[in-house]
């Protein structure tokens, strides 16, 4: 580390003599983080003037010196460096980070064969490693993990001050690798013991079911680049069934692996060239509509259609959702959904380094935020009796699942009057 050169001291807040360098590692160090504060734009919700960014870079200066003369875990300059910048992008949302010139790296090299995973989708949100959704039949689901848990500890070690990209690397390695948990469930008191074992997953599998000969159940777990085709292929041999089908019920409950690509594609086969999403980030201009493709389309009005979602909803089944909502092309049933759903750039720095930013918000065709607000359904899930679990998750027969027979009595009975509008273009 470069030597440090007292300039001055002054009385800091508590009092106590605080000593300012002129040169050398803390300053460069203050004045290195203050840039990066102004581009990832903490420090530009306004105006702000000069006097308010020596006081900045002043504070920071104190904070660091203190570390360095007292803190009592010794760290490096780079240490401290890379721990402030990550906290930084942490605070803005849970898919914004910082990457090191290594994680930055492992990501554009990529992996040259599969990699085994728990099959979960995690943020880090409120300081803590959530399981966003549990992927239907997966590891983590047979290990008992459920959407919602937070992941206090992984083989011992207290899981704190790391970003969603790293979470996630917690969870991917070779096939047969098991991991210890200690997990926080809501309404237990005490944390659970898991153990989940690290698996090769395949792609997503579409379950298609017929339910009382005229109506069918399509459950999409996740999605990939091949959803959109494999989908429509499901569809159009719906649409040949003899008797025709008089309803269609989507199962989109615990998605939340998805891009926007992904989700505008497969929204094409029930939407064809109307709008299904727009992004908007802070700068003016930024505004971008994505639109659906007219000759993609399988499934058109007035075919009725219900979506279930619930709070494992997030990403790229938001997109669909929202935009079929929006249409009034489908009535959405279950409960509110994650809200997750942003458009990230990737951000070279100088050093090597990387921000993994999110730079836009999802937002509906209605101009409705998803991001950080999810979205509302229609018509609210059957609770069940009080005193047993809440019940939002997809069964192995579907016939046996509370809310699909909900949405059959929807689609049965007709949509509700409070709901019953002209799909636009229809």
């Amino acid at each position: 580390m470069p030597a440090l050169h007292r300039v001055k001291s002054r009385k800091g807040r508590d009092g106590k003599k605080v000593r300012f360098f002129q040169k050398g590692g803390w300053k460069r160090l203050g004045l290195g983080i203050i840039a990066i504060l102004s581009l990832v734009g903490l420090t530009a919700f306004g105006p702000t003037e000069p006097k308010s960014d020596y006081e900045s870079l002043r504070l920071l200066t104190e904070v660091l010196n203190e570390i360095s003369q007292k803190a009592v875990t010794q760290k490096n300059e780079r240490e401290i460096f890379q721990g402030a910048l990550r906290g930084m992008m942490n605070s803005l949302d849970p898919d914004s980070s910082y990457l090191s010139s290594e994680e930055l790296a492992r990501l554009q090299k990529g992996s040259q064969r599969p990699v085994a995973e728990a099959g979960m989708e995690l943020v880090f949100k409120d300081h803590l490693l959530t399981a966003v959704s549990v992927l239907d039949g997966g590891p983590a689901a047979r290990a008992g993990l459920k959407a919602g848990d937070h992941i206090l500890k992984i083989d011992g070690q207290l899981i704190r001050n790391i970003t969603t990209q790293e979470g996630v690397r917690y969870f991917q390695g070779p096939a047969g690798k098991t991991l210890k948990l200690q997990v926080l469930r809501n309404g237990l008191v005490k944390p659970l013991d898991l153990s989940v074992s690290l698996e090769l997953l395949g792609p997503a599998p579409i379950k298609v079911k017929k339910l009382q000969d005229v109506f069918a159940y399509v459950r999409l777990p996740y999605f990939t680049d091949d959803t959109p085709r494999a989908l429509a292929q499901e569809l159009t041999q719906l649409t040949k069934l003899t008797p025709p089908l008089k309803g269609l019920i989507l199962d989109l409950r615990n998605n939340a692996r998805g891009n926007l690509e992904q989700g505008v594609r497969t929204a094409s086969l029930f939407l064809g060239n109307q709008k299904v999403v727009t992004t908007r980030g802070r700068l003016s201009g930024s505004e971008q509509s994505y639109q659906g493709s007219e000759r993609e389309q399988v499934i058109k009005p007035p075919f009725p259609l219900v979506v279930l979602v619930n709070q494992g909803t997030a990403r790229a089944a938001e997109i669909v959702a929202g935009a079929l909502q929006h249409s009034f092309r489908a009535i959405l049933l279950g409960d509110k959904t994650f809200g997750l759903c942003g458009l990230t750039q990737l951000m070279p720095l100088p050093d090597g380094s990387a921000l993994m930013m999110t730079v836009a918000y999802c937002h509906t065709p209605g101009g409705k935020k998803i991001a950080g607000d999810g979205i509302k359904p229609d018509i609210e899930g059957k609770k069940p009796p009080e005193g047993t679990e809440h019940v939002t998750l997809p069964t192995p027969n579907p016939e046996d699942d509370p809310w699909v027979q909900q949405a059959l009595e929807v689609l049965k009975g007709g949509k509700p009057s409070h709901l019953a509008k002209e799909a636009p273009n229809s």
